[in-house]
């Protein structure tokens, strides 16, 4: 939702809303409405549309507002075949991230400590999703998840942490 009101209030005022998409070069005017009797007006964004970052501005009786940034992160999600292993036997982990980031690169990291490294890479196919195969060392249970790196239109996006149990 995007709201706001004008600094002379008038019922029935037009107000304008501008939008630039991340990786356009310009805005676009993407709805309008009129003010309420105190110059009060709201914009719903219908579920789904905010996917990227964008930019919002709105326009009304010859003023713009100041532009307002939304930065968004994409929905990284992480399954594994199996929640638990044993060592040096192969799981494939997989997942999808929304909105399509096909062509990119998400990270497979496990926690070790405080840190997180890289245990593998997969590149998301034409539907956005990855499946890598991946094999334990050592026992113990092992926390992972998935990154996409920042990128044009979204923030770095981190899957939920997945938990895998590997026996000796």
């Amino acid at each position: 939702m995007i709201s706001g009101a004008l600094a002379t209030p008038a019922a029935g005022t037009t107000v304008v809303l501008w939008r630039n998409l991340a990786g356009q070069t310009s805005f676009h005017q993407y709805s309008q409405t009129t003010t309420d009797s105190s110059g009060k007006y709201t914009f719903t964004l219908r579920r789904g549309v905010v996917l990227a970052d964008q930019q919002y501005y709105v326009t009304a009786n010859g003023s713009r507002s100041a532009t307002a940034t939304q930065e968004v992160d994409a929905l990284v999600g992480l399954a594994a075949s199996a929640r638990s292993t044993v060592v040096g036997h192969a799981i494939v982990l997989h997942g999808h991230v929304t909105p399509s980031h096909a062509g990119e690169v998400v990270l497979i990291e496990v926690r070790r400590g405080s840190t997180w490294h890289v245990i593998a890479r997969a590149k998301l196919t034409h539907g956005s999703n990855f499946a890598t195969s991946h094999s334990f060392a050592q026992s113990g249970t092992d926390q992972l998840r998935v990154v996409l790196r920042a990128d044009s239109r979204n923030l770095q996006s981190v899957s939920p942490t997945l938990r895998v149990s590997v026996k000796a």
